[in-house]
C-alpha cells in the first residue's frame, strides 16, 4: 500500500485549516499573543496546502487501479453504440461493444460471470468419465463457442489439460476478442488451439471435413443469450456433437416464468420471483443479451440433462440483487433408441463394448426379463396413491432372485438389469436414484435431513435375518450406514432404500459416489473425521459424475458441510451439538473424552454413573426436554405419536436411565460402541466405526460392487409398496416407523408389505414400546411375530448397542 493512502481525506484537511485558522484570529485579538497567532496561521496553511499535495499524489497513485473499471462502467453503461461503427449486424454490435474493453475483459468479468469456474470443472469431470466409460484412447476434440478472449480454454487446463485434445477451438464474431485470444494462445504456445472469428451457425472448422457428429465436447459461457438466432444453434450444436457420450457445457444468465418447474433435473433454485425475472430480462436486453425462459427450455428439450446448478449473483448488494445463472450440462438424446421396442432396446443395451464371450443373449433370456407386466398396479387394481405423494410405480420382476446384481456380472448383464429398471421406474438420475417430484409439499417440506448418521445397531439385523445373495431387501434409508453395512455383509440382489425426506437420499447417493470415486483417505475425511478441506473440489471433480443432478445441487449449494464437522449438521446435529454445549458448561469434556478412551468397561461405567449422569442428566431436565415436542422431533426425531407409547408404558425420566445406564457396561466406546462414541466426539475413529468405513470395508465394497444393489425411492413407503410385486421382496427392515403411525396408516401399510414379502420372507422392526400395539396387526395379515429383544425396566440390561428403543420383533411370513 502506499504511504500516502494513510494521510487524512480532503474533509479532514479543510476542517484542521478551518480550526486552525479561527483559532488564530481568535488570538489576534489580544496583543500579547499576536505574533503567536501569526506564526499558527502560517502553520495552518502550510499544512493545508501539504495536505493537499498528498491527496493530488494519492489520486495519481490510485489511477491505475480506478482507470480499469472507469473503462468498464463507460464501456458498458455510459458510452454510445452509434459512435463505435455499423451497429446494424450482430458482428457490429459486438464489435462496438467490446472493442474498448478487449484488453481488461478478462479483468472485469469475475465478479459478474459466475459459475464459469464450476461449469468448465463440471465439464472435464465429465469428460474424463467418457473416456474412462467409452474406453476409448483417442484425444477429444473441443469447440468453445462465443470464446472470447480464451480464458475459458486457458482455465480449462488445470481442470483436463489443453495437451490431451486433439483440436480446440475458438468461435467468436468479435475481431477485438478474437485478437486477445490469439495472443494469449501465442504466449501459451498451444499449437493446437484454432481461433476463428466467424458466426457459431455457420462457421466451417479447419482439418475436419464433415463436423457433424465429430465434436466431443461444446461449451458456450455466457455466450448462448447473446446469440440472436438462438434456436438456429442448438440445433447446429445438437448435430455437431458427438451422439453417444458427446458433452454439452452451458454456463449463463436466465430468466424462469411463472410456472413450476416439475423436471427433476434443476428444479433446485430454479423458480425467480416477478421482480427478479422480469427485471433482469428487461435489463439484460439493453445490450441484447435475452433471458427470456422459453431459450432454457429449448435447451432442455432438445437435450438430455445430466448436471445442474441454479445460483444467485449477489455481486453488487448481497441478498437484495440477484442475478440469475445456472451452470448446465447435458447430452444428445438418443431418439431413435427410445423408439425402439423394450426387446431391440435390450438388445442394443447388450451390444456394449465387452469381449464377444463375455455375455451372450438369446431370445428366451430377453423374453424372460421381459415376461413381466409393465403397467402400473393402478391400471389393474384399485389401490391409489396417499394423498400429496407421488403416484406409485409400475411392477416387474427387477430385484427378484432371477435378477442379481454384483461383481461378477458382465458389463451387459448390468446394463440389461439397468434397462428393465428404467422400463419399470423411468429414466434413472444416477446409477442408484429413481426419478422423483421435487416440487411435491411431502417433499418440499424437509430442507435438511435430519440424520446425519443411523441410529440403529446392524449388528442385531444381520443375525436375525442372515442375508443371502439372492434376497431382496426393502429398508429405509435414514442415514444410509445400515444399508452399507448389509451391502457389505450380505451382498444381497437388491437393496430398495427408500424415504420421503430427499435430503436423506443425497446423503447416501454422497456415500455411494464416494465408494465409487475415492481413495480410502479422503472418504474416511469425509464420514470418519467429519471435514474435509477440499470438499468443495472433489464434489465437483470427483463425485459430480456420479451423482444425480438433484444431489449434486444440494451438495453444491451445502458445499461448506464438510468444513467444521458433519456430524452436527441435520437436525441430529442439533442434539450433538446442545451435547457438547452441556458438557462445555459442565465442564465435562475431559471426562467424557476419557469414557470413550478408556479400556476398562468399570471405568467408563463408574465416570458415567458418578460424574457424567448426575451432572448432564438430571431429573428436572430430562423432564423438561422430553415435554416438548418440537425439540422431540427436530433434535432426536422422535414423533408424538412414539412418545406417546413410551408415557404409556412408563414415564420419559425411566426410559431415558434405562436406555443409558446398561449401555455403559454392555461394551466399551472406544472399540464397540461407535454410535455414542459419535456423540461424545463427533467423529468416528478407526476402532470404533461401521464397518463400511473401516479400510477392509470400504476397498470391499468398491471390489464387489455391491453398493450396485441399492436403488434409492424418493416416495413414501406405502408407494414404494404398492409398486413391487406379490412376493417379490424377501427381508424388510423397518426401523421404528411404525410408532408414528395412527391404526389406519399403520394397517394400510401392513397390509402392503405382507402382498409384497413372500411366504418365509422376514420383517424386522424396532419400537419405543415394549409391545407396541402394531404387533396384532402383523398377525392379522399373515405373520408370526416373534420378541428378538424386550428391555425389562430397571434391569440394566440392553437389547443391544445402541439401546435407544424399547423392543425389537421380527415377524415372519406363513
Amino acid at each position: 500500500m502506499h504511504k500516502t493512502a494513510n494521510l487524512p481525506a480532503s474533509g479532514s484537511m479543510i476542517a484542521l485549516m478551518v480550526v486552525s485558522t479561527s483559532v488564530a484570529l481568535y488570538l489576534l485579538n489580544t496583543t500579547e499573543n499576536f505574533q503567536k497567532a501569526q506564526e499558527m496561521a502560517v502553520t495552518s496553511q502550510l499544512a493545508f496546502l501539504g495536505a493537499a499535495a498528498a491527496f493530488v499524489l494519492l489520486l495519481v497513485s490510485l489511477l491505475d487501479q480506478i482507470k480499469t473499471p472507469l473503462k468498464f462502467i463507460y464501456s458498458c453503461f455510459l458510452k454510445p453504440l452509434s459512435k463505435n461503427g455499423d451497429v446494424s449486424t450482430p458482428q457490429g454490435r459486438l464489435e462496438a461493444f467490446y472493442k474498448d474493453q478487449a484488453e481488461i475483459f478478462d479483468d472485469t468479468r469475475s465478479a459478474l460471470l459466475r459459475g464459469r469456474h464450476t461449469g468448465l470443472a463440471l465439464v472435464a469431470a465429465q469428460l474424463k468419465e467418457k473416456l474412462k466409460v467409452s474406453g476409448s484412447n483417442k484425444a477429444p476434440i473441443w469447440v468453445d463457442l462465443g470464446g472470447g478472449t480464451g480464458w475459458n480454454i486457458e482455465q480449462m487446463n488445470s481442470y483436463f489439460p489443453i495437451s490431451k485434445f486433439e483440436r480446440v477451438y475458438l468461435v467468436d464474431l468479435c475481431p477485438s476478442l478474437c485478437r486477445v485470444a490469439r495472443e494469449r494462445f501465442q504466449t501459451l504456445g498451444w499449437s493446437n488451439v484454432v481461433v476463428l472469428c466467424e458466426d457459431a451457425l455457420n462457421g466451417s472448422f479447419p482439418g475436419i471435413e464433415n463436423p457433424d457428429g465429430k465434436f466431443d465436447v461444446i461449451t458456450l459461457s455466457y455466450s448462448l443469450s447473446m446469440m440472436d438466432s438462438y434456436y438456429s444453434v442448438v440445433d447446429r450444436i445438437y448435430e455437431l456433437l458427438e451422439p453417444k457420450y458427446g458433452i454439452l457445457g452451458v454456463s449463463d444468465f436466465y430468466a424462469s416464468n411463472n410456472i413450476l418447474k416439475t423436471d427433476t433435473h434443476g428444479v433446485e433454485n430454479y423458480q425467480c420471483n416477478w421482480f427478479t425475472r422480469n427485471f433482469w430480462t428487461i435489463w439484460f436486453s439493453f445490450d441484447h443479451v435475452y433471458l427470456h425462459s422459453s431459450r432454457r427450455e429449448y435447451l432442455e428439450h432438445k437435450f438430455e440433462v445430466k448436471k445442474v446448478i441454479n445460483g444467485r449473483n449477489h455481486m453488487i448488494i448481497p441478498y437484495l440483487v440477484q442475478i440469475p445463472f445456472y451452470v448446465w450440462v447435458g447430452q444428445r438424446k438418443r431418439y431413435e433408441f427410445q423408439q425402439q421396442s423394450p426387446i431391440a432396446q435390450l438388445k442394443a443395451v447388450a451390444n456394449v463394448s465387452v469381449a464377444p464371450d463375455s455375455f451372450a443373449v438369446d431370445e428366451p433370456t430377453l423374453h424372460q426379463l421381459q415376461v413381466n407386466d409393465l403397467r402400473p398396479r393402478s391400471m389393474s387394481t384399485d389401490s391409489g396413491s396417499s394423498q400429496g405423494s407421488e403416484a406409485p410405480d409400475s411392477p416387474s420382476s427387477v430385484g427378484s432372485s432371477r435378477t442379481l446384481v454384483g461383481a461378477n456380472q458382465s458389463a451387459s448383464t448390468r446394463a440389461m438389469i439397468d434397462k428393465q429398471v428404467e422400463a419399470r421406474f423411468g429414466r434413472k438420475l444416477s446409477q442408484w436414484r429413481l426419478p422423483y417430484n421435487p416440487t411435491l409439499p411431502c417433499h418440499t417440506q424437509f430442507r435438511s435431513y435430519i440424520y446425519a448418521f443411523t441410529w440403529e445397531d446392524p449388528r442385531i439385523d444381520l443375525e436375525v435375518l442372515n442375508l443371502q445373495k439372492d434376497d431382496v431387501m426393502f429398508v429405509i434409508t435414514s442415514a444410509g450406514d445400515n444399508a452399507l453395512e448389509y451391502a457389505l455383509k450380505g451382498q444381497p440382489s437388491r437393496i430398495h432404500c427408500v424415504d420421503m425426506n430427499p435430503c436423506q437420499n443425497h446423503l447416501l447417493e454422497l456415500k455411494l459416489a464416494g465408494i465409487n470415486n475415492l481413495k480410502y483417505s479422503e472418504f474416511w475425511q469425509m464420514f470418519g473425521e467429519g471435514r474435509h478441506q477440499d470438499f468443495r473440489r472433489i464434489l465437483i471433480d470427483q463425485l459430480s459424475p456420479s451423482l444425480s443432478s438433484t444431489a449434486l445441487q444440494f451438495w453444491f449449494k451445502n458445499r461448506s458441510t464438510f468444513d467444521d464437522c458433519f456430524y452436527e449438521t441435520g437436525y441430529s446435529g442439533l442434539a450433538l451439538r446442545l451435547f457438547k454445549w452441556l458438557l462445555r458448561i459442565k465442564g465435562l469434556t475431559k471426562t467424557a473424552e476419557e469414557i470413550s478412551t478408556t479400556e476398562d468397561i468399570h471405568v467408563q461405567e463408574q465416570l458415567w454413573e458418578n460424574v457424567v449422569k448426575p451432572s448432564t442428566l438430571p431429573e428436572w431436565l430430562v423432564q423438561w426436554v422430553l415435554s416438548h415436542p418440537a425439540f422431540l422431533w427436530n433434535a432426536l426425531g422422535v414423533p408424538i405419536n412414539q412418545m406417546k407409547l413410551i408415557l404409556d408404558e412408563g414415564n420419559a425420566v425411566q426410559y431415558i436411565y434405562d436406555t443409558l445406564d446398561s449401555i455403559m457396561t454392555r461394551s466399551l466406546f472406544k472399540n464397540d460402541q461407535y454410535f455414542y462414541n459419535l456423540v461424545v466426539n463427533r467423529k468416528y475413529t478407526r476402532e470404533s466405526c461401521p464397518s463400511y468405513l473401516s479400510e477392509d470395508g470400504f476397498q470391499l465394497l468398491k471390489a464387489q460392487k455391491s453398493t450396485d444393489a441399492m436403488l434409492l425411492h424418493t416416495k413414501s413407503i406405502i408407494d414404494v409398496l404398492r409398486s413391487l410385486q406379490d412376493g417379490e421382496l424377501t427381508k424388510a427392515v423397518l426401523m421404528d416407523h411404525m410408532d408414528w403411525f395412527d391404526p389406519k396408516d399403520a394397517e394400510e401399510e401392513i397390509k402392503e408389505v405382507s402382498r409384497a414379502i413372500r411366504s418365509g420372507g422376514m420383517v424386522l422392526w424396532r419400537s419405543a414400546g415394549r409391545k407396541p400395539w402394531y404387533n396384532a396387526l402383523f398377525e392379522k395379515y399373515g405373520f408370526e411375530v416373534e420378541a428378538v429383544g424386550v428391555r425389562v425396566p430397571g434391569s440394566g440390561v440392553s437389547i443391544d448397542r445402541v439401546n435407544m428403543y424399547a423392543s425389537c420383533y421380527k415377524a415372519t411370513k406363513k
